[in-house]
């Protein structure tokens, strides 16, 4: 567990900032980085480092390209990426990734904010492209995640989401968990709406929700062109955002009809990898999930 900011971290940080540091503080959450609040100059800033587990400059480089996406619809307040880079310091010789960033003020989360989050989101979402996929490759937590262009919403879910993370998974998954997802790849392209590629978050548990001074916010992207249904799909996997926001999204931009029915459908991806980064502890879910899924009735 790092406690602290690595000395060498820090003289980098102050390299990027051009002023020194005076005051560090370690922020909760980071379960694949260590994050800490800095002040230095006039200003505060977040700094994520990259565990003790050695060198994994990609990770902050696809972070940084997935907040300038967001930035860039100006839907939604992103936190504005200052530097990133690698240092010596790791454990066993290696490296140390880091990731400096502005520091978001914290603002009550008001029946206004909500509103205004998911009235932001139907903005983000308008944002469309190509083609499904068709970003930089990025990561889902530390687990890689290709973006190659696709034609369909279907072919990019099962080719670049479901497909990987099943054979990192197969060997926590039985013989009926294969054959229940062999159902689920030939019955995909009937349950999936058809839509335009949308610019998602990718990854909008309610973790990677602030509230802030400068209105609702998101933070540590997952981004890339997919079907919509995957952000609202996922804000719903673990709790924790006011029914009022999705009330918000739909009178903003209404989603297809049945998009209840498909939540676990989407949310079969970050299921499984929780179940490749952190072990079995929802496999249940997930299986549950699975049999969901193949179950929606189109």
């Amino acid at each position: 567990m790092m406690n602290n900011l690595p000395p060498a971290v820090k003289t980098a940080v102050e390299s990027n900032l051009g002023a020194r540091v005076t005051e560090v503080a370690r922020l909760s959450g980071g379960d694949v980085s260590a994050v800490f609040r800095v002040v230095a100059g006039h200003g505060q800033f977040v700094v994520k480092v990259r565990g003790e587990k050695g060198d994994h400059p990609a990770l902050f480089f696809a972070e940084s390209q997935g907040l300038h996406l967001l930035a860039q619809t100006r839907a939604l307040a992103v936190p504005q990426v200052v530097g990133y880079g690698t240092v010596a310091g790791g454990t066993g010789g290696g490296n140390l990734a880091y990731l400096v960033m502005n520091y978001l003020e914290s603002a009550p989360e008001t029946t206004q904010a909500q509103e205004e989050l998911g009235r932001g989101l139907a903005a983000l979402h308008r944002t469309t492209g190509s083609q499904f996929g068709g970003t930089p490759d990025n990561f889902m937590g530390a687990l890689p995640q290709a973006n190659p262009p696709t034609g369909t919403a279907a072919e990019f879910f099962w080719v670049a989401r479901i497909a990987p993370q099943l054979e990192r998974a197969k060997h926590h998954l039985n013989a009926d968990d294969v054959r229940n997802f062999e159902v689920l790849r030939e019955r995909l392209p009937g349950l999936i709406p058809v839509e335009a590629p949308a610019l998602v978050h990718g990854d909008l548990w309610s973790g990677n929700v602030l509230f802030s001074t400068l209105g609702p916010a998101l933070i540590d992207p997952a981004a890339t062109y997919s079907h919509r249904e995957v952000d609202l799909s996922m804000m719903r996997l673990f709790g924790g955002v006011d029914e009022r926001v999705f009330t918000a999204y739909q009178e903003a931009f209404p989603l297809a009809e049945g998009w209840e029915g498909r939540v676990d459908l989407w949310n079969l991806y970050p299921l499984l990898v929780h179940l490749n980064m952190f072990g079995e502890s929802d496999l249940g879910r997930l299986r549950i999930a699975l049999k969901n899924a193949i179950s929606i009735n189109t």
